[in-house]
């Protein structure tokens, strides 16, 4: 029982060094290819201590997906767990907040031109179509005076009340 343990945590253990050997051979060549765009060497030291930064983030981003996966009461990890790993990252969350702020106003200027497109061929109040309505000349009338009415002193802004 105990050399099954002990099997079962050596490959483990060989199976982890493999992995992080990977990722840094991946981080290496990202760094050169880095390094090389921006005219800047990089030390081996920089370059292993980037690579156990990513290592660590990937076992912190594994854990999560698990631990999300679980909560739903599944085994298997899914695209919605990665959407909320990705909530969970501030600088991918903004990114996707960004993306649908950008679909949200294109869909709007959409609906817009189609808007005036249409407003344009219809003719206005005693004109013809596309005649832009005249602007009045000089200032506002004036607005109705409330008399009598005076602000109230006891305007909650909390709650955009007041007494009556």
């Amino acid at each position: 029982m105990e050399g099954e343990e002990g099997a079962d945590e050596q490959q483990q253990f060989s199976y982890r060094q493999r992995l992080k050997a990977a990722v840094h051979y991946t981080v290496g060549c990202l760094c050169e290819e880095v390094a090389s765009d921006k005219e800047m060497p990089l030390s081996k030291q920089t370059i292993a201590a980037v690579s156990e930064v990513t290592f660590r983030q990937c076992e912190n981003f594994a854990k999560d997906l698990e631990m999300f996966a679980r909560h739903a009461k599944r085994s298997t990890i899914n695209t919605e767990d990665v959407k909320l790993l990705a909530r969970r990252s501030n600088s991918l969350h903004m990114q996707e907040v960004a993306e649908i702020k950008k679909s949200g106003l294109l869909t709007f200027l959409a609906w817009w031109y189609e808007w005036t497109s249409q407003a344009s061929a219809v003719p206005l109040l005693g004109g013809e179509a596309g005649e832009a309505p005249k602007r009045q000349e000089g200032p506002p009338p004036p607005q109705a005076l409330r008399p009598g009415k005076a602000p109230c002193k006891n305007f909650f802004w909390k709650t955009f009340s007041s007494c009556k």
